[in-house]
């Protein structure tokens, strides 16, 4: 088997307590490592350049989107031929990168996802459980193949080949970003699975975002990509059933009216307020959709 060179990349902000601790554990699987400082304003860039680490800098934060997508360029710059990101906060375990880059090394699949989930061990807040469980089905719904079958699309913690890289093209800035991977990983040939990781929280739930301000950060994302990927199969069938239930709600006011002469106006409000939502979805798909058209044709 021909060496491959291995390439770690750290997306980081404001990791001064916990950065060096996992360059150090990470360098002991990685050939190069790469920190991107996104907009830091402690010791993070001084200690990844101490410890002698590929850097990356933002002068200002531009989320992890923006971090990821730079990284891969630099790592595909230094020829890497696995790719492995891991954040800088912590939370997983480096001794857990040789299980995830071997399937990649081994010729087996081209994307390793670490899956929280799988060990049955972990720790895991329950809002993290929650909007997991959320957003990989969302993500799965979007995804096609194998990829369907993912337990932990909100997982940053994975093994790319240099070719998948090569592949994808990272549109979003924010925490959606692992999403918009495995959706557009999806379209190609590319193999995926997925392997138990350990994680630990110490206190918090890993995350430089609120839960809220993060879960509608990734939902964003995800609506966003719905909307450029299938937008008559999504925004159309559910505007097609907004109207459904608008007429059926305005039958019933009908029946209602002819058998006593009274108006449910609760429910006629109702009634409109579907109909006019569900023509606003389905007027929004077929916008949406002769947009991509014309995109494709470009």
């Amino acid at each position: 088997m021909v060496n491959q060179l291995i390439v770690a990349c750290i997306p980081a902000f404001n990791e001064e307590q916990n950065l060096a601790s996992v360059v150090t554990k990470v360098s002991k699987f990685a050939d190069k490592i790469i920190v991107c400082d996104d907009g830091s304003t402690d010791m993070t860039r001084e200690i990844a350049v101490k410890l002698g680490c590929d850097l990356v800098v933002h002068s200002r934060r531009l989320g992890k989107g923006v971090a990821l997508k730079d990284l891969f360029e630099k790592a595909l710059d230094l020829e890497g031929d696995i790719i492995v990101t891991i954040d800088g906060d912590g939370q997983n375990n480096p001794d857990d990168i040789p299980a995830l880059i071997n399937p990649i090394f081994q010729g087996e699949v081209d994307i390793v996802v670490g899956s929280r989930f799988l060990d049955k061990s972990n720790d895991i807040p329950f809002h993290r459980v929650i909007g997991n469980n959320v957003f990989t089905s969302f993500t799965r719904l979007l995804s096609s193949g194998n990829f369907k079958d993912l337990s932990d699309s909100q997982s940053g913690f994975r093994a790319y080949s240099r070719k998948v890289l090569e592949f994808v093209k990272i549109q979003t800035k924010g925490m959606g970003v692992d999403s918009e991977i495995i959706i557009s990983a999806s379209d190609s040939s590319f193999k995926i699975t997925e392997i138990p990781i350990s994680v630990t929280y110490n206190g918090n739930d890993g995350s430089t975002f609120n839960p809220i301000h993060h879960s509608l950060n990734v939902f964003y994302s995800l609506i966003k990509i719905a909307s450029e990927q299938k937008p008559l199969l999504y925004f159309g069938l559910l505007g097609f059933i907004l109207i459904v239930g608008g007429l059926l709600m305005g039958l019933r006011v009908l029946t209602i009216f002819f058998e006593s002469g009274g108006i449910a106006t609760g429910s006629a409000i109702i009634s409109v307020g579907l109909i006019v939502i569900g023509f606003l979805a389905a007027n929004t798909a077929i916008v949406l959709q002769v947009i991509s058209n014309m995109k494709n044709r470009q």
